[in-house]
């Protein structure tokens, strides 16, 4: 049973698909995706004697938030990120090595820079070489989630996304000599696969497994953030006479993968597109406009902009403080405040940043709940609620806090001095701002002291601005 929702217009009708073939769903943020995806998996687990139903999605908070907004599950549903997924079927095919043989990204990039090294000596006049462990990285993920699994499909691949990695393509060969190095190496120390290639070995296993399918239907949400590799493999983990249904938002794709449903094996002529905004305001949608009028935002064919929104709303506000101290104080005060009427979430770039307002939350005697992948039930009660821009992706507020909206926050500076090309960073970056906007249904406070961040819409009209006195 689910929490009162009804579907509406598009919603209703994609609820009413048959329950066979692929669909692709493009929605704006708070056009419903998560919860008709949910809607949908339930309806397809009720069939009378069909089979079960995979509802995979990329991050475990969203995961815990999909189990909560349901009282009852159905029997035939099964709900889990896409890495839990992948690692169970190599497991469930003798595949996974018993101490996991995932190699973590600290590692991953150590066995990359040894194999570099060793190319290096061995061509040591070539220049590939000289360029930076970071290029290396990038572009040796860029090979996994694509699937490369030879030079000449590495050749040939259209550059999706990647328009500033300028490669002569006759220097790719000395790329792909390092990934094949790195695969080596990895495997010398018992690692079969890396987090990013995990889905291309799914891929080719499932290629050669002739035995019936665990799963009649599989439905993807925030599917753009999903690699084409671990689309493919959710669509070839499809019984053959089942559903494949993707729903997806460009606008909200932030874990850099720049890449199109259309690139992974999805074969629909049709595209559904949620364009009603049900949970944000006229005002916090126009903000969000505004984020993607900026320079460092990357335009898509596939981005659905709302074409109506069904609730009022006060206009965002940006505040400029003169301290942290003195930004904290008032972002703790006002969270309090809010979260005694209403869901309020406090959204932070990272978790050192939730760890400094938990003990000052709770000395105010609020106890605030950090949302993470272990987080029981959902983010709906009377409560202040803590999360990172990238746990927040899918859930929604009443009012909602961002605080810390500093050029050495937004970007964040160790993803950028590390980077290969800033402008890349700097697009991948802006879409967090994106998503923190969009979980408000009400009210949206943000909140700097010192240098605003570059990714802020500053010239735009969609908010109102106030200096510490205006607020205190």
């Amino acid at each position: 049973m689910m929490l009162g929702i009804k579907p509406t217009g598009k919603q209703e009708e994609v609820m009413a698909l048959p329950a066979n073939g692929h669909t692709v769903v493009l929605g704006t943020a708070g056009s419903g995706k998560t919860t008709i995806a949910l809607l949908r998996a339930h309806h397809l687990a009720s069939i009378p004697n069909g089979g079960k139903v995979l509802l995979v999605t990329f991050n475990g908070a969203l995961v815990e938030y999909m189990r909560g907004i349901s009282s009852t599950k159905p029997r035939k549903l099964v709900v889990e990120n896409y890495h839990k997924f992948a690692r169970g079927y190599l497991n469930s095919r003798g595949k996974m090595p018993s101490r996991n043989g995932i190699l973590g990204p600290e590692e991953k990039a150590y066995y990359i820079e040894q194999a570099v090294v060793v190319l290096k000596t061995q061509y040591p006049n070539e220049s590939t070489f000289r360029r930076p462990k970071e290029f290396f990285i990038e572009e040796i993920t860029f090979i996994e989630k694509f699937g490369f699994a030879s030079i000449t499909e590495y050749k040939e691949a259209e550059r999706i996304g990647r328009a500033s990695s300028n490669i002569k393509r006759e220097n790719r060969k000395w790329i792909f000599a390092v990934y094949e190095k790195y695969i080596e190496l990895r495997k010398d120390i018992g690692r079969k696969y890396d987090w990013d290639d995990l889905a291309f070995y799914v891929v080719n296993e499932l290629q050669d497994d002739n035995g019936v399918r665990r799963y009649s239907h599989i439905i993807v949400d925030e599917g753009q953030d999903f690699s084409p590799m671990m689309i493919k493999s959710l669509v070839q983990a499809v019984a053959e006479d089942g559903s494949f249904t993707f729903f997806g938002d460009v606008a909200q794709q932030i874990y850099g993968s720049r890449l199109s449903w259309r690139d992974s094996g999805v074969d629909t002529n049709k595209i559904w597109r949620f364009d009603m905004n049900y949970r944000n305001p006229i005002s916090i949608t126009a903000f969000a406009k505004a984020i993607t009028e900026n320079e460092y935002w990357r335009q898509d064919g596939d981005m659905i902009e709302a074409t109506a929104q069904i609730a009022e709303g006060p206009k965002p506000i940006l505040v400029k403080f003169s301290s942290k101290s003195s930004e904290m104080a008032w972002v703790v005060e006002r969270a309090i405040a809010t979260g005694k009427t209403s869901s309020t979430v406090i959204v932070c770039r990272n978790r050192a940043d939730i760890d400094d307002f938990l003990p000052v939350l709770k000395n105010k005697g609020c106890v605030a709940i950090e949302i993470n992948k272990e987080t029981p039930g959902f983010a709906h009660l009377k409560k202040v609620y803590l999360t990172t821009y990238h746990a927040a992706k899918g859930l929604e507020f009443d009012n909602v806090f961002i605080p810390y909206m500093t050029d050495d926050k937004l970007p964040d500076p160790d993803t950028v001095s590390s980077a290969v090309y800033k402008e890349v960073i700097y697009a991948d970056e802006i879409k967090l701002l994106y998503v923190a906007a969009t979980r408000s249904k009400y009210g949206l406070y943000m909140t700097y002291s010192g240098t605003l961040s570059p990714l802020f819409p500053k010239d735009s009209v969609s908010y109102d601005f106030y200096n510490e006195e205006d607020v205190v």
